[in-house]
């Protein structure tokens, strides 16, 4: 199983939801984080993603209409990022730091 697309998508989030060659940890988070309300409606525990990007563990805190993510360096943090990327920027993907 691969944690990133190696085919040419067209790079948004939602492509990565009903691919079966997705990480599950990735496919779960993003399935809450573009249900409607930002799946802030669902029961919790809400889902948790953390991948590597740039030399660096990261945690996914939000996935855009527009088809990015937004990731931030504090692994405690559920709300606010440092940073909007593609998913295709990111790999090794878990549920836990």
């Amino acid at each position: 199983m691969t944690d990133h697309h190696d085919d040419q998508h067209d790079d948004h989030c939602d492509d990565y939801l009903d691919d079966p060659g997705s990480h599950p940890a990735l496919r779960k988070y993003l399935a809450f984080a573009r249900a409607p309300a930002h799946g802030q409606l669902l029961p919790r525990p809400h889902p948790r993603l953390f991948a590597d990007y740039g030399g660096k563990r990261v945690r996914v805190v939000m996935a855009s209409r527009l088809g990015d993510v937004g990731v931030t360096t504090d692994l405690d943090a559920e709300l606010g990022y440092e940073e909007r990327v593609l998913v295709r920027q990111l790999d090794n993907f878990s549920e836990d730091p």
